[in-house]
C-alpha cells in the first residue's frame, strides 16, 4: 500500500469557477459582492476618486467575464483540468482500506472497502471508494487483509479500474460538449 504523501495534487483552479446547475459562476458572485462594496464605501464616505476607480474596475471585470467566448473557454479549461486531475490519481494511486458496517434487512454486515484520492467535481470529498465485499466473504480479518499483498494489489487494481471508468465518462462528456 502506498503512503499518502505520494498523493497527487488534487487542487483545482477552474473546476469551481464556472456556473453549474447547483451554483452561480464565481465571477458573477464576485461582481455581486462588488455592488455591496460600492454601497459600503458610500456609507463610509470614502473618497470619490477611489470609488470611481473601483466602479471602473468592476465594470471592466464584468465586461471581460461576459465577453463572447469567455464562458466556453472557462468550461473548456475546467474540463481539461478535471481530466488532468483524474489522470494524476490513476497514474499514482494511493490506497487505504477500511471496514464499514452496514445494516440491511435487519442484519448487520461488515464490508471491506478501498479508497484513494480522486478528483471529481460532483464528489463531496476528493476521493473514490470501491467496496471489495463482506469481511465474511473475504475470509480474513481486517488486520489480515491489510497485510495481504495479493488483496492490496486487487484493491489497487479495482480503484484504478473505477477511476479509469470515471475518466472515460468525463472524456466522453468533454467530447460531446
Amino acid at each position: 500500500m502506498k503512503k499518502s504523501s505520494n498523493s497527487p495534487n488534487l487542487k483545482s483552479v477552474f473546476a469551481n469557477i464556472v456556473e453549474t446547475r447547483e451554483r452561480k459562476a464565481l465571477y458573477d458572485i464576485f461582481i455581486s459582492d462588488g455592488i455591496a462594496s460600492t454601497v459600503d464605501a458610500e456609507r463610509k464616505k470614502l473618497p470619490h476618486d477611489l470609488r470611481d476607480n473601483f466602479n471602473a474596475w468592476m465594470e471592466e471585470f464584468d465586461t471581460v467575464v461576459h465577453e463572447r467566448g469567455f464562458d466556453s473557454t472557462l468550461k473548456r479549461l475546467r474540463n481539461l483540468e478535471v481530466a488532468i486531475l483524474m489522470y494524476r490519481s490513476i497514474a499514482s494511486p494511493t490506497i487505504s482500506i477500511g471496514e464499514m458496517k452496514l445494516s440491511r434487512n435487519g442484519s448487520e454486515k461488515s464490508y471491506a472497502f478501498v479508497r484513494a484520492p480522486f478528483f471529481a467535481p460532483d464528489n463531496v470529498k476528493n476521493e473514490i471508494r470501491v467496496y471489495m465485499g463482506t469481511i465474511e466473504e473475504l475470509g480474513k480479518s481486517m488486520e489480515e487483509l491489510k497485510k495481504d499483498t495479493k488483496f492490496l494489489d486487487r484493491c489497487e487494481q479495482a480503484v484504478i479500474e473505477t477511476m479509469t471508468e470515471k475518466l472515460k465518462g468525463h472524456i466522453q462528456k468533454m467530447n460531446n460538449s
